[in-house]
């Protein structure tokens, strides 16, 4: 991919409903700054998470710049910077891609009620001055999971998404009760930044992402109990494509589940 071909794909990222306000390929040997990318911050709610995401998982640094929109910063090396932005396109086409019914969602008026952003900015930053938080095994406590999604939780704990509570909301798992809303917990303190990757799989999956009340906590619910199964089936498959996506931002740390 010649530079003119790079940004071509830069400028086709409207597409998306991503508004580019600025960019810089920084591929010319005498260029001494990063490349990188400002994205206005009015593209479409819940951007951010979704940009931070993207360059978590692109190894690129993100930041807001002092009017709020979200700057993605490639590498200082400049060997390294025509396959980051490779990397970055495509991991930006295949996020986006994943979030089309979100977008279309948008389109028809579903905003969500919670943003992502706007915690970072309070609270997100001072929570983590405490140490993270240990990842451990889910068979620790799987017995007290609802049998349906039992399967689900324990996988999406090994492959890093730790979870504190859940619900299956299905009646048969609550023959004594009537069964709560289908809900899961996620610790969002394992990883750093992890509560935007959690947004972002919220947003991919259809899922409805708040902060929990324990100050770690991203909380996962669904507006009611129909196709519950295709929900819960269709998050631990979108988990695993994310993880991969991040896997070198998250191998930095890595954290061994104790049995």
């Amino acid at each position: 991919m010649t530079p003119d071909k790079i940004e071509r794909s830069i400028k086709a990222l409207s597409k998306f409903d991503l508004v580019v306000n600025h960019f810089s390929l920084a591929l010319d040997d005498r260029q001494e700054d990063p490349p990188f990318l400002e994205f206005n911050r009015t593209s479409y709610p819940g951007v951010e998470a979704h940009l931070y995401t993207i360059a978590d998982a692109s190894s690129w640094l993100p930041d807001l710049n002092s009017e709020g929109d979200v700057v993605l910063l490639g590498p200082k090396n400049e060997s390294d910077r025509y396959e980051s932005w490779l990397k970055i396109l495509a991991n930006t086409q295949e996020v986006m891609e994943s979030l089309e019914q979100y977008r279309q969602g948008l389109n028809h008026g579903i905003i969500p009620s919670t943003h992502w952003i706007y915690h970072e900015n309070r609270w997100y930053r001072k929570n983590w001055e405490g140490p993270p938080h240990e990842l451990k095994s889910a068979d620790e406590f799987l017995y007290s999971v609802d049998e349906s999604i039992k399967s689900h939780i324990k996988e999406l704990n090994d492959i890093g998404f730790s979870t504190t509570q859940s619900c299956s909301g299905l009646a048969r798992d609550h023959a004594d009760r009537e069964p709560y809303l289908p809900y899961v917990m996620f610790d969002e303190r394992v990883f750093p930044r992890s509560s935007a990757h959690l947004f972002t799989l919220a947003d991919i999956t259809g899922w409805i992402p708040s902060y929990g009340p324990h100050n770690f906590d991203i909380e996962f619910r669904l507006p009611g109990p129909e196709d519950a199964e295709r929900f819960w089936d269709n998050l631990v498959g979108s988990a695993r494509r994310l993880v991969e996506l991040l896997h070198d931002y998250r191998v930095g740390f890595k954290q061994i589940p104790k049995d």
